[in-house]
Order: C-alpha cells, then structure tokens, then sequence
C-alpha cells in the first residue's frame, strides 16, 4: 500500500463552539502521526457483534451522561412494548432483518436502515436469527435529520456472517402478543429498582399515534444511511450529519483512497463502524486493519486518518459516532465470544447520478 511521506492535518471544534469549527491546519511528517505513541483513553479495534454471547444478548458499549450506544441481537419477536419516556431511540441494521412495530406506523428494517424513534413512542422488535444492529439511547433530544429526499440512490445490502454461532429463534420468541399487550416504561434516570409496567391492547398501540391531531403524520425518521452521498465524502467540505443532537451527531462516509488529510478533534469522540470494504485505520495510538463488522474508536485530541484496502477499491462504507462528550466503557471489549467475521453483498437498483 502508497502511503506518502507527507501528510495534512485538519483541527475541528464541536459544531457549538464558539470557535471556528475548523481552528487550525498543519503538514506533519506522516510517521509523527501513524502508530508513534499510546494513551490510556485509546481502545485496540474489536469485533462488535462477537461480544454478544447468546441470542437476544444486549451490551452497552459507550457510555456517558447524554447516551448509550450499543449491540444487541433480536432473534425472534420480542414480547414487550417499550416506551422510552425522556430520550430518543436510534436503530442501525447491521445483518438480518427486523420489523418494528410503532404508534405511528410499522417498518421493516434491512442492513443499511437507520431508524430515529423519538422520545415518548412506545414500539417492540421482531427480528430474523441472524438480525444484528446497533442502538443508541440519547437523552438531549435530535434536532437536525436528512430526509428521504437526500436519498439520491437505492441500494440493498445481503449481510452475511462468516464463522459465527447458528442462532435459532427461541420457542418463547416465534410470535408475539396481538390482543393484551405489555408496555414498560423507561426513564432515564430509572434505578435497575425502578419498574413501570402497563397492560394494554394492542390496537391501542398500534397504529394510534400521529405528531398532528388534524391527520395521521409519523414522527419516525427512516433512511438508508449509504443512499445519501451525492459526492465522495469529504470531497468538498466536512460530509452533512445524518441525524445530529446537542451531544451526538451520525455520519456516513464512502472513501476511495486515502483520506485528504488526518483529523484531530478537539472537542468530540469518534466511533467508527465499517459496514462495507476492507481500510487500513491509521491513527497516533495504533493502525488496524479493518473489514466489515469491527470497530474502532477515537478519544478527543489523537490524530486519525483511513486508506482503502486495496487503495482504488470503491467499497468502503463506514458510519460515524461522535460525541462531545467523553465515553466511559461499559463492557470489556476484548472478551469476544466468537471469530466471524462479514461479507457484504450489494444489489444496486438506482445508481447515484455523482457516479456517473
């Protein structure tokens, strides 16, 4: 693999600082910012979904004041409606499929899908065996989204693991309640004491809510987060969130090459997730190579940078955590259960007009 000698460093603040977001640029030689120091904040690369022992396991990764961001496999239909009283839901779909039954509407979730299910909106999941994804938990509200109108491509994923256990959907988990239904109620700031538990019916739930009183109107924001690039990532500016709160904001990206310089934030956390595509991360604390399913994650100050593996190859797709906050880790990230790994098929049915 070409790496040059030289490398660029772009500085960035968090989006509501007061200073610029971009305080400062620097050339450095490129080995002072590969793999020459440590830090007791730098975690090595891990396997997010081979921490997960067993089917329906759920692990809080990163943790802090304002969100949780975790794994979870839903293997089979869940029996519960949950109603997150005081902090909105984000659902990523890594593999398999999943339905998600809301107040507003059902959807169905396919590798790729990001779901916002906002604060006070009671739903349950049903998953296929093999469905895997991501959540976050995230108490300052979301303010900003991209829409369906930013999806300017559609492309469907067929997510396989490698190497990993043969789950089977529990005998307890084939259906799920449709008459008297259970919701349970989570507040923030519940103790594993606390517990708040209703009985209802289903047609109560589902459909029965609408964001206006006049018609029925979802709050759900569903997108297919790698059918929003209208561009390389990065080409021409920092790439436009996702979905972006007070405290957390998610991004996508889909490099060819080497990144056009390293990022050192100064104000945020990052978390790295590779959906599709082999890279090399390359980083002050440590390089990795990297392949659909493992993550890395970059503490506020360290310089940072990726390069597709092989360097011209179109592959890579990433989604991006960051945080203003610093994580705590909830879980040891060593300790995997398993050695799978991903292949990633992909079914283009609309091209994007950027690729030509």
């Amino acid at each position: 693999m070409n790496i040059q000698n030289k490398a660029k460093e772009f500085m960035t603040t968090w989006h509501t600082s007061a200073r610029s977001y971009l305080p400062a640029w620097a050339q450095r030689q490129k080995s002072s910012l590969m793999n020459s120091g440590k830090s007791t904040r730098a975690l090595p690369m891990f396997r997010a979904f081979d921490l997960l022992a067993k089917p329906n396991d759920r692990i809080e990764l990163l943790v802090n004041k304002d969100h949780k961001i975790g794994v979870e496999s839903v293997c089979g239909a869940q029996q519960e409606f949950i109603r997150h009283v005081d902090f909105d839901t984000v659902y990523v779909q890594f593999a398999g499929e999943t339905t998600i039954e809301t107040e507003f509407a059902e959807y169905k979730m396919s590798p790729g899908d990001i779901m916002h299910v906002p604060e006070g909106i009671a739903h349950r999941s049903s998953g296929s065996a093999d469905s895997l994804r991501w959540f976050a938990y995230v108490n300052a509200p979301f303010t900003h989204f991209m829409t369906e109108e930013d999806q300017v491509s559609e492309t469907k994923f067929t997510v396989r693991r490698i190497g990993g256990p043969d789950w089977k959907i529990p005998a307890d988990r084939m259906n799920a309640p449709r008459d008297r239904v259970i919701e349970r109620m989570i507040c923030w700031d519940d103790k594993p004491t606390d517990e708040t538990i209703f009985e209802r019916d289903y047609a109560d739930l589902v459909p029965a809510g609408s964001t206006s009183p006049r018609e029925a109107k979802s709050g759900i924001t569903k997108l297919r987060a790698f059918d929003l690039f209208k561009e390389i990532a990065g080409t021409s500016g920092e790439p436009k969130p996702v979905m972006r709160g007070k405290h957390l904001e998610i991004k996508v990206y889909n490099i060819i090459g080497e990144q056009f310089a390293f990022h050192r934030a100064l104000r945020s956390e990052e978390v790295r997730i590779q959906f599709r595509g082999k890279a090399l991360d390359m980083s002050e604390t440590g390089n990795a190579d990297t392949r659909p399913g493992t993550v890395t994650v970059i503490p506020r100050g360290i310089g940072h940078s990726v390069i597709t593996d092989p360097v011209d190859c179109p592959d890579f797709l990433r989604m991006n955590f960051y945080s203003e906050l610093p994580w705590t880790y909830a879980h040891d990230v060593t300790k995997h259960h398993f050695e799978s790994h991903f292949e990633v098929e992909t079914h283009v049915i609309k091209k994007a007009p950027w690729r030509g």
